[in-house]
């Protein structure tokens, strides 16, 4: 008999996820009535926790976030969980703690005060004078490194993203530097055209003189 975990699903109907009809295959009644994450043999939610897994209210405290935030995150990353209803406290969901130490590892820091060697997107266009997608055509092009922090706000956590100031006066420096070679060169180019056309008059502004 096939295992109840491998049995063939999709996503067809109005109804949700729904069996897919198969010649040949029967499906047991605790997996056409039960649910996932809750007990195959009877369907009804586990009694006991466990022992691979943390609460929902403890991923979120870990992370850093609500617990709504978390179910989402880890139900994103496939995440294993199990649905537990003890004696005495509501059902709750228990979540794969390997899944959740992932996440923490990968979670980006919690900072109350941003680092002065840091500086914001706006503070950044306005030392590079460039518009917001040039900065962001910047750092697809790997010319600028991007530092993406949760920021403490008064409003709430968000993410935000930051620029070392350094690299960002040093690119300021550079193109202010092209920017002044080019200038150069087109003045150079427009003093050689000014000092040909006063030297043979009846040349065409643009058109070279044979020597």
């Amino acid at each position: 008999m096939i295992a109840p975990r491998l049995l063939p699903r999709t996503l067809r109907g109005v109804g949700g996820i729904r069996l897919i009809n198969m010649p040949g295959v029967k499906y047991p009644e605790s997996v056409i009535t039960g649910a996932k994450g809750v007990d195959v043999a009877s369907g009804k939610p586990y009694m006991t926790a466990p022992p691979w897994g943390v609460s929902s209210r403890n991923a979120a405290e870990q992370l850093g976030v609500s617990v709504r935030t978390a179910r989402a995150l880890l139900n994103q990353n496939k995440a294993r969980y199990q649905l537990v209803s003890q004696s005495g406290s509501p059902a709750c969901l228990y979540w794969d703690r390997r899944v959740v130490h992932r996440l923490v590892q990968k979670r980006m820091p919690l900072v109350q005060k941003i680092p002065e060697k840091l500086c914001s997107a706006c503070e950044a266009c306005c030392i590079l004078q460039v518009a917001r997608s040039t900065l962001s055509r910047y750092v697809k092009l790997r010319v600028l490194k991007e530092y993406k922090l949760r920021h403490v706000t008064s409003t709430g956590v968000r993410i935000v993203s930051y620029y070392l100031r350094g690299d960002v006066r040093n690119l300021a420096a550079r193109r202010n530097a092209a920017r002044a070679r080019a200038q150069e060169v087109r003045k150079e180019r427009l003093h050689r055209l000014w000092a040909a056309q006063r030297r043979f008059p009846d040349t065409e502004p643009g058109k070279q003189v044979e020597s």
